[in-house]
């Protein structure tokens, strides 16, 4: 549950895969072991680390205690249901991040020492995404900006990087636009806390408590607008694949024109479309420019299950507060 299975595949699954894809369009090569380390180091570092840390952080601010077990809001929700204690959550931090260092260091061996600007600067980005001192969600616009957005543009280059050798224009140009879109799929996801995150101590000022709701809407349609201008203009200048890409952000656009940001039920329904329609387009296009990619797609059947399977609460009566 800690791991977050659904979030992982779309935020690290599906972006290293799309780098991956359009580095072979590149260099015409797919250096498998390559890409399984890239998998599981972004998997790893935002599956345990990241997510642990933003677990304890909100709940020892108070953002993940506003709501009752069992109604819609972020987070695991193993702290609230009593799943697991701070102290072995922080077990499970140490044990992780030391697993992802360990992989970190087999794909310097294989590429380079510039794989610890990629990953490394990734790992930490991430923990400061709530860690003090710097808890960038806490603040508006820089949980975004200096979280979500470096963590996405970070590892497409850094997979780009590790099949090429090198990061070109189209990578970064790619890297920028899809990072625009996920931060508009953090923004609406975050329509859920809105109430929790005013009510934190110190209180988390997220850019939608800083907005407010109606005004955080358009502040994502302005960002899909702008991912939409600029995946077209890539497209004009690449292989045909590349159209799949405009094509998926006006898809993404009606997603959350449709979505009432005041509304629970209508945040969670638009967001599990959001979701399946990422992972549609993601695999389509990695696995038209090369069909062995479609490995990604079991992996992706491989979550759904384990995500009904395990990601879920069997229980919504909670145990004993945890320390």
């Amino acid at each position: 549950m800690i791991f977050r299975i659904l979030a992982v595949v779309v935020w690290s699954v599906m972006t290293v895969t799309v780098s991956t894809a359009a580095a072979f369009l590149e260099s015409g090569r797919l250096d498998w072991l390559n890409y399984l380390l890239t998998l599981a180091i972004a998997s790893t570092v935002q599956g345990f680390p990241a997510h642990i840390v933003n677990e304890i952080m909100d709940w020892q601010t108070g953002a993940d205690r506003f709501r009752k077990l069992g109604e819609k809001s972020g987070g695991s929700k193993v702290l609230k249901a009593g799943l697991a204690t701070v102290p072995q959550l922080w077990w499970m931090f140490g044990v992780t991040s030391l697993i992802g260092f360990l992989l970190i260091a087999l794909l310097y061996f294989r590429t380079g020492p510039a794989v610890i600007v990629f990953f490394a600067v990734g790992y930490f980005v991430s923990l400061f995404y709530t860690l003090p001192p710097f808890r960038f969600s806490y603040r508006p616009f820089a949980g975004e900006w200096l979280g979500g957005f470096p963590g996405v543009v970070l590892t497409i280059t850094g997979t780009y990087y590790v099949q090429t050798g090198r990061i070109s224009a189209r990578a970064l140009f790619l890297a920028v636009w899809i990072g625009l879109v996920y931060v508009s799929i953090m923004v609406l996801f975050h329509y859920l806390d809105y109430e929790g995150d005013r009510q934190a101590r110190p209180m988390k000022r997220t850019t939608i408590v800083f907005l407010g709701l109606r005004r955080s809407k358009r502040y994502v349609l302005a960002l899909l607008l702008l991912a939409g201008v600029l995946s077209t203009a890539q497209a004009w200048k690449s292989p045909p694949l590349y159209w799949l890409m405009p094509l998926s952000v006006a898809v993404y656009g009606i997603i959350h024109l449709r979505c009432d940001p005041s509304s629970a039920e209508s945040v969670v329904r638009q967001g599990r479309l959001l979701t399946y329609a990422v992972m549609a387009f993601s695999l389509a296009f990695s696995v038209t420019a090369e069909p062995r990619l479609a490995v990604a797609g079991l992996m992706t059947l491989a979550a759904f299950y384990l995500h009904k399977k395990f990601g879920k609460l069997r229980s919504l009566k909670p145990a004993k507060e945890p320390s």
